[in-house]
């Protein structure tokens, strides 16, 4: 098992805690009103596989929205027990936050392609959204999406 910061774990080692941590966070986007959607591995992972991929170190997560909502955002995730790490501006435009040793990445983004309307996953009784189309994003992501790896899969977009 890789050694990642924080003493995070995969979230397939852990998965019921990785669950808690992914409804966690969209319950609080779904109160704020702030859109989000699963992203890159987490994305291609419960798409194709079901499940989380092994070697994958976080929970990837799209969220459309402002610079006020994603202050409202970050503060709701920190009351909640989230705690941040490092934040990268443009390009990135991203942060990561980790509980209970799930990180979790989160990519801020505006709407347009892919993230306009949001097709969804079924996951353990539950439709998380996905960006739309989705398999045209995870085409864009990594072109062979389908085909299975031993290794972790990389993001070639």
């Amino acid at each position: 098992m890789k050694h990642y910061p924080y003493g995070i774990l995969e979230p397939i080692s852990i998965p019921q805690i990785a669950d808690r941590i992914l409804d966690e966070f969209f319950q609080i986007t779904t109160q704020l009103k702030i859109r989000a959607c699963l992203a890159y591995g987490l994305c291609l992972g419960l798409i194709r596989d079901g499940a989380y991929i092994e070697g994958d170190n976080d929970l990837d997560v799209i969220v459309v929205c402002n610079g006020e909502e994603k202050i409202r955002l970050i503060d709701a995730l920190e009351k909640n027990g989230f705690n941040q790490g490092r934040s990268f501006s443009l390009p990135y435009n991203n942060t990561h936050f980790h509980k209970r040793r799930i990180l979790v990445d989160i990519y801020f983004r505006e709407p347009g392609r892919f993230y306009s309307n949001f097709d969804s996953v079924q996951y353990r009784g539950k439709a998380y959204p996905t960006p739309s189309p989705v398999k045209e994003y995870l085409t864009v992501c990594y072109s062979n999406w389908k085909i299975k790896e031993d290794k972790a899969t990389r993001y070639y977009g």
